[in-house]
């Protein structure tokens, strides 16, 4: 009987062990999640997002320095611009030179032109059809592009030219472009 006795104590010893363990456990998974735990990972969370606010802010300070001297750098490329009054003509023989030196026929040329609204400036649209040989349809293409005038080529389709206009196997592109004026 004196081991029986022996086991039991054992055996109670053993569950109140396991017992104290569990208490500890307990204790310590309700302090890690504990408000104060979250209320720290809230705070961290924040510090975080106001960091990046304040980095927000900061840049957009900077960019808002910087608007004065863009609006200027506007004012001088809008200087630099062909006036309304002159413009058409001056657009026009440019394109008919730069087709003259790079051998190429200029066709269905029409234009539109519409306000820029807030400045005081006109947007010229120009369609037009240009035939003639691959190289010299680069040239022109690369004339307009180091052109001291501002061309925006919109789009650009190529087909070959299937009229008796040019010669044969000659390349016809349509362009789509644009231009400024200044109004006077």
């Amino acid at each position: 009987m004196g081991d029986f006795r022996k086991q039991k104590q054992l055996i109670i010893a053993g569950l109140a062990v396991f017992l104290l363990a569990d208490v500890a456990l307990l204790y310590f998974n309700s302090r890690l999640s504990s408000p104060a735990n979250d209320r720290q990972q809230m705070l961290a969370s924040q510090t975080r997002q106001l960091a990046l606010v304040k980095a927000d802010v900061e840049r957009a300070t900077k960019i808002r320095a910087t608007i004065p001297d863009i609006l200027k750098k506007f004012d001088q490329f809008e200087a630099t611009l062909l006036p309304a009054s002159k413009g058409y003509s001056a657009i026009l023989q440019e394109l008919d030179d730069f087709a003259h030196e790079t051998h190429l026929v200029v066709e269905d040329e029409t234009y539109h032109e519409k306000e820029v609204a807030g400045r005081n400036l006109t947007e010229l649209y120009l369609d037009a059809s240009v035939s003639g040989d691959y190289n010299g349809i680069v040239n022109f293409l690369n004339r307009l592009q180091r052109s001291k005038n501002v061309y925006i080529v919109d789009s650009l389709a190529v087909d070959t030219a299937e009229s008796n206009r040019g010669p044969n196997g000659a390349l016809r592109i349509s362009l789509h472009m644009r231009t400024f004026f200044r109004k006077a």
